[in-house]
């Protein structure tokens, strides 16, 4: 009796170790990162009032929140979908390479080898003005000098061909295991009926991917709204704010200015915002699992 009792709590008893670890380092934080934003916390104060949604109001009155929103929302769209469409364009032409595949993809996929912090370190040295590598080619082209990272017009853009040139390989790579996934007849069946290789690929190709492409989506929208350790190594959140995210306000006002409160409210917006966000990607991948079994 008491075997088959185990046999039937087994599953459960093998999962309490998880939940165990799922509710230390995941719910709890949670919670009380939920708690201190309805407070007036500080590390360095006796006390810890309860003051309700005035974090949350200050939150919405305050200009750097708004900035932000808008700097992280032209950073996301930005950075996701050109690295969707210049990962896709690659994912297509490594599909199609049959000589040194494995060398190419080796090389393309350096750059999400190295730490982020390594890379906003290198572009850094690459971008200054006195002694960057990209103002000594633009010399030699003619063009001046540009200070890109304490420039308003460039700095932003400065920070998106950053991320770009780093997490595009992430993108080509699920991109080309989807393709690798698709059969040759969908190929045979269009080539018979005399398709363009346009509309091969805007009529087959797509669909054949399009979960793979929202899974694609999703993964890097997450990982673009969590964008820190690249802004600390070149710009700081400057210059003006001009590449203040709402991650990097967070580390700003809660571990800069020792607002942990105020920072904790802006993790729950910021929160809402991506799952919302995920919701939406998520709903559209449902979407498509429906059709494909009508």
């Amino acid at each position: 009796m008491d075997r088959l009792k185990l046999h039937r709590n087994g599953p459960y008893l093998v999962m309490i170790p998880g939940l165990i670890l799922l509710a230390l380092f995941s719910i709890y934080p949670f919670l009380f990162l939920l708690k201190i934003s309805f407070q007036k916390y500080s590390p360095i104060g006796k006390t810890k009032p309860f003051i309700g949604f005035d974090n949350y109001i200050h939150l919405f009155q305050d200009h750097n929140f708004w900035n932000a929103i808008k700097v992280t929302a032209i950073f996301v769209l930005s950075t996701v979908s050109l690295e969707f469409i210049i990962g896709l364009a690659l994912a297509v032409i490594l599909n199609q390479l049959r000589i040194g595949e494995r060398i190419v993809q080796s090389l393309i996929l350096i750059p999400i080898a190295m730490a982020p912090t390594v890379v906003g370190l290198m572009f850094r040295f690459m971008m200054n003005d006195q002694y960057g590598v990209l103002n000594y080619f633009a010399e030699i082209f003619g063009f001046s000098r540009t200070a890109w990272l304490s420039n308003l017009d460039f700095a932003l853009p400065a920070l998106i061909a950053t991320d770009i040139w780093q997490w595009t390989p992430f993108m080509m790579i699920i991109l080309l295991a989807g393709l690798k996934g698709i059969s040759d007849e969908p190929y045979e069946a269009a080539r018979i009926d005399g398709a363009s290789a346009w509309q091969t690929f805007w009529y087959v190709t797509i669909p054949q991917l399009s979960k793979i492409i929202y899974i694609a989506l999703l993964l890097r929208t997450i990982d673009s709204f969590r964008i820190y350790d690249t802004i600390y190594m070149m710009t700081k959140g400057g210059p003006i704010n001009s590449t203040s995210t709402l991650s990097w306000i967070v580390y700003d006002k809660g571990f800069k200015f020792l607002e942990f409160g105020y920072g904790a409210a802006i993790c729950v917006v910021l929160l809402i915002v991506v799952v919302t966000l995920l919701t939406l990607l998520l709903k559209k991948i449902d979407l498509f699992e429906v059709e494909k079994k009508s």
